[in-house]
């Protein structure tokens, strides 16, 4: 288990901890955007809503985006912007991934 002590094997890591799991974040241009909703309609977290014909991110605590990208393919104007992925702490271990890209399609 590599260099795990034992109090951290005994750990139970909790999701909805902010200090322990962050969500990830999406932006929206909104001179790109043309309010179609494609992104809040493919999002499987529903972490995006449409308030006045733009997609925005619902308030942190409720349903927290997972980094997918999802939306930034189905995006037909390129409006929607990944600018950071899930980050685990304490029990978690995140991976070093690189660039954020589209997903593999």
């Amino acid at each position: 288990m590599g260099n795990i002590s034992s109090s951290e094997k005994r750990r139970i890591p909790i999701y909805n901890d902010p200090e322990q799991a962050m969500a990830g974040r999406v932006e929206v241009d909104s001179d790109k955007c043309t309010g179609c909703g494609f992104c809040v309609k493919i999002c499987p977290t529903a972490a995006l809503v449409m308030e006045n014909k733009l997609p925005k991110m619902v308030p942190p605590g409720l349903n927290e985006c997972m980094g997918c990208g999802d939306c930034m393919p189905i995006c037909p104007t390129s409006a929607m912007v990944l600018i950071k992925g899930n980050e685990f702490t304490g029990c978690y271990k995140t991976i070093d991934r690189g660039d954020l890209m589209f997903p593999r399609l």
